[in-house]
């Protein structure tokens, strides 16, 4: 196995090496003078808790799709210009991060070393161009695009054809989506000569704005974004929530706690939220949100077997907050609030699901919700 701290007191600069599962596995002296953190208290820990870095722009660099996950997870250097982190003063600190991949010996070892990552402080002067990076594109809520860990403005992009061109591509990974179905889903009923030349125009806006023209490649009659060019939000949140419920399977709850936890966190709205009318997206976007609400409640039952209830109320708060008619979130937070003993306030959220089923779906609630409520009022009248 790599020695990682050997790697990483010796190195001139802040470092740290980070595990399979991203846990912090050594840190060097530089990196506790930038953060203020000994190794005792960063050792463990997952690195974006640790490291919480935004980019210029305001935008977080480090979370559950972190751009250094997603390249670590597909064997692909990471490295970021600029960004800011907080340190130890009140400013913040202007840093560039490379990184450098270290080979596996034993891939089912999930602490074995994956990267070594090295921070090197601005302070003022350019930060060296690094390696180009994949494209990164945020598809859960807001469309976004990052490109060597740096803003892409596509709300700017005055062919609104090249964004869709996009969007299309990037439901298709690795994939070629025939040229018409292209024309198709863009311009619904256009000839076919005319359909074939604005798609031209669009895909030539498209490597004109992203900057590199090699991310869209034609092969015969269809187009795709190059195969290992493009990092997906998507691809993150279905494998983080593939490995929660392989954690609950095999009783790791803790586990499956971070995995699932991470998921939720990843999920900031429904999938390409700013086009609510468009077909061609339409059943990606119910799929992706019923994955969302079984995570969440797989999550919560958990939690609650924990005895972590105001956590799972927390989580089935969030849920509702997307479809107030899901009862089983409404009977779990009723469960929690009653563990809690905040009977009066379990009863009111019993009343909000009675109204929500027959406001939106003009039922009653089921059996064992109502069984929960019985319990509820047993529990204020004892109080009596």
């Amino acid at each position: 196995m790599i020695r990682a701290r050997e790697y990483i007191s010796l190195s001139s600069e802040a470092a740290f090496a980070v595990s399979d599962d991203l846990r912090i596995l050594a840190w060097n002296r530089l990196a506790e003078d930038i953060f203020g953190l000994t190794a005792a208290d960063a050792v463990g820990r997952r690195c974006s808790d640790v490291v919480s870095a935004e980019l210029p722009s305001g935008a977080p660099l480090c979370g559950p799709d972190c751009h250094g996950r997603i390249c670590f997870s597909n064997r692909i250097p990471f490295s970021a210009d600029a960004c800011l982190v907080s340190g130890t003063g009140r400013e913040p600190i202007r840093v560039c991060m490379t990184s450098l991949l270290v080979p596996n010996e034993n891939a089912a070892r999930m602490a074995q070393t994956r990267a070594l990552v090295f921070i090197h402080r601005l302070d003022g002067a350019s930060p060296e161009p690094s390696m180009p990076q994949p494209l990164h594109i945020r598809m859960l809520g807001r469309f976004s695009v990052s490109l060597s860990a740096r803003q892409v403005p596509v709300e700017t992009w005055q062919r609104k054809a090249a964004v869709t061109v996009l969007k299309i591509l990037a439901m298709h990974p690795g994939h070629l989506v025939p040229r018409d179905r292209l024309v198709e889903f863009l311009w619904p009923g256009v000839d076919e000569r005319h359909g074939r030349d604005r798609l031209k125009v669009a895909v030539y806006s498209l490597r004109q704005l992203l900057g590199h023209a090699e991310l869209v490649e034609h092969a015969g009659e269809a187009y795709a974004l190059r195969a290992g060019a493009v990092l997906l939000d998507v691809a993150v949140f279905e494998r983080l929530v593939a490995e929660g419920l392989r954690h609950a399977r095999q009783h790791r709850p803790d586990d499956a706690v971070a995995s699932l936890g991470d998921a939720l966190r990843l999920y900031q709205g429904d999938y390409l939220e700013e086009d609510p009318y468009e077909e061609w997206c339409a059943e990606e976007r119910m799929r992706l949100r019923e994955l969302y609400f079984e995570a969440a409640e797989y999550l919560s039952e958990i939690l609650v077997l924990q005895g972590r209830f105001d956590e799972a109320g927390r989580v089935c708060g969030d849920a509702l907050g997307r479809e107030n008619c899901r009862e089983v979130f409404h009977r779990m937070r009723m469960e929690c609030l009653l563990a809690e003993g905040r009977a009066e306030e379990a009863e009111r959220q019993y009343r909000r699901c009675c109204e929500a089923l027959d406001r939106e779906l003009s039922v009653e609630p089921l059996p064992e919700t109502r069984r929960v409520a019985d319990r509820i009022r047993a529990a204020r009248a004892a109080r009596t």
